[in-house]
């Protein structure tokens, strides 16, 4: 069995500590280290090394949000947590040297994680100020909330899960104590990214099936000069997508009239695609051939079912018009249209009850349900137009500034205004409470 390659990214002693612990497991894995000075180098380094990784595991969560908010892979990310248990190492410090404990800053752990911790280890709660922020931060950030109110004679001792305000933080002169992972945590996260590494590798292994169209082929034909030119175009492309299979370890095979199948693996293509993000064969055949083509992309367990889902996605791409891609994973999700601005995920299971039940009452059917709230998801509260909503859904303009009204007729939006594109009647402007629609 193929080892799992896992990329540390973290401080030096934080990696060190984590690539100790994890050669417990050098049977299942390979764990590299790579150290930064600053958490905002994390996103440089994961897009240099992600080649080389098959899942990336961050020492906090501030270094693995810089890896979320970078976009630059597409791989697994765990971070380790820092929870209570950590702060006892603290505690006892304190305890053993019997040094008072006055008012105390922390970063990083929720204050009822803080006073959890105390009451456990049954100890006086002093005065406590927390900085348990959201998103992305940096270290002179924590340091200023750290300095300041030591300064200001709040704190005596701060407690920081950063490195870099450790060592400014002491610098200064202030009693802090930095915080890293238990070994039992570490293993926790270990375990779990094995688990979810041996999941990932063997739907890696999925069977995958594309079935690939020139768009519109009986007009092509029509219109051609003689059988030999469209039988020339056939085989550029065929060229083409030799060239392709060749890059995702495929086969393919000429099936007549335009149409072309493609076998390969779920992992090679996703790899290739970067996550079903992109599909460089558009802009090739767009190059270098005069027609377009579209193609549907199916994986499953057995091939009928990588097959079947295939046939779906062609004729998904189909539906959305020329030169489209779509994707059909093994649990019936759609992705698509590749290499598009307006790609959504969404599902095309049957539904639940209450989905069904909230689909009659937009008067929408359940997949559409599905794409509207992956639309929704993609936007985050932003004001959404209905021109917007109907290329995402796929619809007319008049159906989707209907769908909106119904929206606000049920509480589930609200208008926010009007925008002005030049000429013309300015188009309204709705928000949407995800929220309430799921309520």
């Amino acid at each position: 069995m193929r080892k799992i390659r896992i990329g540390i990214v973290g401080p030096g002693d934080s990696v060190a500590l984590i690539v100790e612990v994890a050669r417990e497991y050098q049977d299942r894995m390979v764990a590299t280290g790579y150290i930064y000075e600053d958490a905002s180098e994390v996103p440089e380094i994961v897009l240099a090394n992600d080649n080389d990784v098959d899942m990336w595991i961050f020492s906090g969560k501030v270094p693995y949000r810089y890896a979320l908010a970078g976009k630059r892979s597409v791989k697994p990310k765990l971070f380790m947590p820092h929870t209570g248990t950590s702060i006892y190492r603290v505690l006892l410090y304190l305890a053993k040297a019997q040094i008072p404990i006055g008012g105390m800053s922390f970063d990083t752990f929720s204050r009822q994680e803080i006073v959890e911790t105390f009451e456990d280890a049954e100890t006086p709660l002093p005065t406590i100020y927390v900085n348990d922020y959201d998103g992305v931060v940096s270290a002179s950030e924590l340091t200023r909330f750290h300095l300041e109110l030591w300064q200001a004679g709040r704190t005596k001792i701060a407690v920081t899960c950063f490195f870099a305000t450790y060592q400014e933080l002491r610098r200064q002169g202030v009693m802090a104590f930095r915080i890293w992972p238990t070994k039992n945590n570490i293993r926790t996260i270990l375990d779990l990214a094995v688990s979810k590494a041996d999941a990932i590798l063997s739907k890696a292994g999925q069977i995958a099936i594309q079935h690939i169209a020139i768009d519109d082929y009986d007009e092509f034909r029509r219109s051609a000069a003689s059988g030999y030119s469209v039988q020339k175009v056939e085989l550029q492309l065929y060229e083409i997508l030799l060239q392709y299979a060749e890059k995702i370890q495929g086969s393919l095979a000429m099936q007549g009239n335009g149409r072309y199948i493609l076998y390969s693996t779920r992992g090679a293509i996703e790899e290739f695609t970067c996550g079903f993000s992109q599909m460089p064969v558009i802009a090739e055949v767009g190059k270098r051939l005069s027609i377009s083509a579209s193609g549907g992309i199916g994986f499953g367990d057995t091939a009928y079912g990588a097959d079947e889902n295939a046939n779906i996605a062609l004729g998904l791409a189909k539906r959305k018009g020329k030169n489209h891609w779509m994707v059909i994973l093994d649990d019936k999700t759609v992705v698509g249209p590749l290499n598009s601005d307006l790609q959504i995920a969404y599902s095309i299971r049957s539904e639940t009850l209450d989905g069904l039940a909230l689909a009659k009452k937009l008067n929408i059917s359940g997949t559409t349900l599905n794409k509207l709230l992956s639309v929704f998801a993609k936007i985050e509260g932003e004001a959404i137009g209905a021109e917007t909503l109907a290329q995402h859904l796929s619809m007319t303009e008049r159906s989707a500034r209907r769908l909106l009204g119904t929206l606000v007729q049920h509480g589930m939006a609200l208008e926010t205004g009007e925008e002005y594109r030049g000429a013309g009647r300015p188009r309204k402007m709705y928000r949407v409470d995800v929220k309430k629609i799921m309520a």
